[in-house]
């Protein structure tokens, strides 16, 4: 019995070895990662919105319901969790996001290899290869949505597969279940898990043809694709329907920066010889932009994989494994193609993609299309080694070899197959040195919020006034922000990234009136804790951070207001409220009920006064003056303004219509989540 657990038990040490951080108290944190202290978890709300107030991809607010899949998971348990109980955030994310994907990293590979090799006695493999191969590291050091979608693939991959030889209702709504959480999680990794499934559905559509058996097909889709479809749609719909109702492509209003072509050049940092050996370019520090050199002891990983097809013969009791092994053999080299990205060889095809296939301009990074070589990779390598292992064992000349050591727990002798299986287990924790020896950063390793930061906090927080704070040149990952205090950044509001011309930007007098307009009151220099801003050859620079300083004490205009140990705080003169009157004959108050509906009291205003909204300008704002509603129209090229319909004193309201969809598409989701989940309680009861 000891025999039979061992091995799982020393996988399991493994696991904790490598994510050693997440079971000790402290702060995990990331760039990619959002924190939320106390105070900011206070001010949170289930509630989702169509304008984000704190985002702030292009600087300002924008309409979000197209990139607000994943709230349901960042705000529920902040209300739940941290509002309500009172948990630290640092726990928080242990308990929602890090134990359940420590969880599926371990038991998911294994659901994959099993369904497909049910006698695989290697399958401990495919965790080694899918759940410890570099790109997957990254993904659980920097970006945990995403590793959370990552770790989903192989379970919906092989609820997919189920439904081709076996079709059935309740795994077809157990499918748009898992994969609407996967979507929840990360969009782009489920259109990759997905085009994995299409490929496998067109091999075995095409034979369904080929043999004439149309009613055979017509159920397949019924049950593989529609009713998954359909159950993932409605799930869905709190975030699908006001983006299809908004009537614009979310990505492309993000700006060229993430649908351009030259977006994609810049973000292809694999070659194709980092693909196919499952290396992750940025391996294994995870700076962003710095590529490391080639490391030859990856290329035995493919070879281990492809190895694969050496072993695969036409009997018919070999057959279906074949068809396996000859799908995943095209599904990883296809995936090495795909995730090196406009790189050679044949990089204009990717581009080509990029600009033409419905989806493709979600991958302005191609690294999301490793999913498909560890998925390919965590099939073939489990394969090779126990068709490799019997082929040793039957050769009776290495039987001089053999003496008495529990390698193989199974088979007490230590013989050359095992020999061969102990060399392969080594060689896979030899890629991922790095992790063993404890030098991962990111969510591996633990940090705290400087005290500086709970000052900024304390400082900003007590004021009850609105502004914006703007932060030069960027964000920072502990900078504080709530909905009457929004942050935005200089680096995206200016759309420069050029410490000289952000400058030389930020410097004009016409900047002074865009951020006095815009609400901003503050401009922070922020504490660079984690080194992740001033940066020179990707390491921190004091010196870069003093010239900053000393460039922003040079302005004019700025007046330095506070210095909390590294953090510099300048004040902008005479910053316009969140709404303001053109006119100066007027006076109004008003009240924000959420950040979609505000009410307004206007007081001694002519017909033709102009209100302006320092949100970014979108014509589905509106106000409503006793039933009659007026569009916003564009005040200096980038706010929303209003043009006052009658003179005197009165209470108006102003909303984004939006919202509505918004309201609608959570209803949906919510009496289709629980539709579908009584229907699976229902069909698992036992028959009478």
């Amino acid at each position: 019995m000891v025999r039979k657990f061992l091995p799982f038990v020393l996988l399991l040490l493994l696991a904790l070895v490598v994510f050693h951080s997440w079971f000790v108290p402290g702060l995990l944190s990331t760039f990619d990662f959002p924190y939320y202290s106390a105070l900011m978890m206070h001010d949170a709300h289930v509630s989702l919105y169509a304008w984000d107030w704190h985002v702030n991809l292009d600087g300002f607010a924008l309409f979000f319901a197209p990139y607000s899949w994943v709230f349901p998971f960042i705000f529920i348990p902040q209300v739940i969790l941290g509002k309500d109980l009172g948990i630290d955030w640092s726990w928080i994310v242990r308990i929602v996001y890090l134990y359940p994907y420590f969880i599926l990293m371990l038991f998911a590979p294994i659901f994959l290899i099993k369904n497909l090799f049910p006698k695989n006695r290697f399958y401990l493999l495919a965790v080694l290869v899918f759940s410890f191969n570099t790109y997957a590291l990254l993904l659980a050091g920097g970006e945990v949505f995403l590793a959370l979608a990552y770790s989903l693939s192989p379970i919906i991959f092989i609820l997919f597969i189920k439904q081709s030889t076996k079709k059935s209702l309740q795994t077809a709504l157990l499918t748009g279940v898992i994969l609407s959480l996967q979507i929840m999680f990360d969009p782009r990794i489920a259109y990759v898990t997905m085009f994995a499934v299409g490929l496998y559905y067109l091999f075995v559509l095409c034979r369904l043809l080929y043999r004439r058996k149309f009613n055979t097909t017509l159920y397949l889709l019924l049950y593989s694709f529609i009713i998954p479809g359909i159950v993932t749609v409605f799930l869905q719909a709190f975030w699908i329907l006001p983006s299809f109702l908004y009537g614009k492509n979310p990505v492309q209003t993000l700006g060229s920066a993430y649908s351009g072509v030259d977006a994609v050049t810049y973000f292809s940092f694999a070659k194709f010889e980092n693909t196919i050996a499952l290396l992750h370019p940025n391996w294994w520090e995870n700076i962003f932009g710095k590529v490391y050199f080639m490391r030859p002891e990856f290329l035995i990983l493919p070879l281990l994989a492809f190895a694969s097809l050496l072993f695969i013969n036409k009997s018919k009791e070999e057959n279906q494994n074949t068809k396996q092994i000859l799908f995943f053999t095209f599904l990883g080299l296809l995936g090495a193609f795909l995730a090196k990205g406009s790189n050679d060889p044949f990089g204009g095809i990717y581009l080509w993609l990029f600009g033409h296939i419905p989806g493709f301009e979600l991958f302005r990074d191609p690294t999301k299309w490793y999913l498909l070589i560890a998925l390919s990779y965590a099939v073939l390598i489990p394969f090779t080694v126990e068709r490799i292992y019997e082929c040793l064992k039957k050769q009776k000349k290495f039987s001089i070899l053999s003496f008495n050591f529990p390698i193989n727990f199974q088979n007490p002798t230590f013989n050359a197959q095992n020999l061969f299986v102990f060399l392969v287990i080594c060689y896979l924790l030899f890629l991922i040195r790095p992790a063993l020896f404890g030098q991962l950063n990111g969510m591996f390793r633990i940090t705290s919020e400087p005290n500086d930061y709970m000052q900024l906090e304390t400082f900003i927080s007590e004021q009850p006034a609105y502004f914006r704070t703007l932060w030069y040149p960027s964000k920072q990952r502990f900078s504080y922000y709530s909905e009457i205090h929004p942050e935005m950044s200089a680096q995206a509001l200016l759309n420069i990234y050029n410490d000289k011309k952000l400058f030389a930007a930020i410097s004009e007098k016409s900047t002074e009136k865009l951020l006095q307009e815009a609400s901003v009151k503050y401009i922070i220099i922020p504490d660079d804790s984690e080194n992740d801003i001033f940066l020179t050859n990707y390491k921190y620079n004091e010196k870069k951070y003093e010239w900053t300083i000393n460039k922003l004490d040079s302005i004019s205009w700025l007046q330095k207001k506070e210095t909390l140990g590294k953090i510099v705080i300048y004040e902008v003169p005479s910053p316009k409220d969140h709404f303001y009157l053109q006119e100066a004959n007027g006076h109004l108050t008003y009240n924000s009920l959420n950040p979609t509906k505000y009410t307004i009291t206007v007081q001694n205003v002519q017909k033709g006064d102009r209100l302006i909204f320092t949100e970014q300008y979108d014509p589905h704002w509106e106000i409503d003056i006793n039933s009659t509603k007026i569009p916003s129209n564009k005040f200096n090229g980038i706010f929303n303004s209003f043009i006052l319909p009658q003179s005197g004193s009165y209470t108006l309201t102003v909303y984004y219509t939006p919202q509505d969809w918004v309201e609608t598409g959570e209803w949906v989701s919510l009496v289709s989540f629980i539709v579908v989940i009584g229907s699976l309680i229902v069909s698992s009861r036992p028959k009478r």
